[in-house]
């Protein structure tokens, strides 16, 4: 297990008399595990920190977190809260807040104070409270409305996406620099796909925070209608970029698999 200080972005506020804090940005795998906890060093007031911990086998893929923690023992008399990450400490100012109401139940119909939120270029929904603060990749869709309705809506508009049968160690990923026309970046993978299904490799939006990772996904097409074949056929998929960045890499996007290469060179 590896547990090491992450990065991000803080918040804090005070309400009830309790302290809590918020973290958002982006951690390295999509199994990194992000928490805040108390320091144990015997610092007045104490110190928070963020971590990142992963375990077993992760894929290199950034993803986006949020991740919020109280602190019910932190002094009410501090007006800052130290944050430490990879990046040393941040001094938060504690938004003061109005004391809350009562708890509202989730699906409560006289409630409708929930929003979905979608993440832009991929098949992925959020539900919050509408007056929660939420990461620029997402955009509204659908709201306030009670979160039973909210949930209705996730429903009703996400499709699972098929997860291909990519063939292990057939992805290669290169960048041709031959005389005689503009660097391309070619990629090849090979899959098991029903012979009615269209799939093309395509590119991932949004792309990560590491620009020379490549991500791309795989769009599938399903045939109209309840009747298809079902027999398999093995195809490879092929991706072109022209004049490309320097990639190092390049991830495939496969549901919530991914498969990855390091890009070479073509002389």
């Amino acid at each position: 297990m590896s547990k090491t200080f992450g990065a991000g972005i803080y918040t804090a506020y005070r309400q009830n008399g309790v302290l809590h804090v918020r973290a958002i940005g982006w951690k390295p795998t999509m199994q990194t595990k992000v928490y805040l906890d108390e320091l144990p060093f015997l610092i007045f007031p104490p110190q928070v920190a963020l971590f990142f911990e992963s375990e077993g086998i992760t894929s290199p893929l950034e993803m986006p977190f949020e991740t919020e923690k109280a602190f019910p023992g932190y002094p009410r008399s501090a007006k800052f809260v130290t944050v430490v990450d990879r990046n040393g400490d941040h001094a938060i100012h504690i938004e003061e807040r109005a004391a809350a109401a009562a708890p509202l139940r989730i699906g409560d119909p006289a409630e409708p104070r929930f929003v979905v939120y979608r993440q832009i270029g991929v098949d992925r929904y959020l539900i919050a409270p509408a007056d929660a603060l939420v990461l620029a990749i997402y955009v509204r869709v659908f709201g306030p409305d009670t979160y039973a309705r909210c949930q209705a809506y996730v429903a009703a508009h996400s499709a699972p996406t098929p997860v291909i049968d990519l063939v292990p160690g057939s992805l290669h990923a290169w960048i041709d620099v031959m005389p005689g026309g503009p660097s391309r970046l070619i990629v090849t993978v090979d899959a098991f796909i029903e012979v009615d299904w269209t799939v093309t490799l395509v590119s991932a939006e949004p792309q990560g925070i590491n620009q020379l990772v490549k991500l791309l996904k795989l769009d599938v097409r399903l045939p109209q209608g309840p009747v298809h074949s079902h027999a398999i056929a093995l195809r490879t998929l092929r991706y072109e970029e022209l004049q490309p960045l320097a990639y190092t890499d390049v991830t495939i996007e496969n549901g919530v698999l991914t498969m990855s290469a390091k890009v070479t060179t073509a002389h």
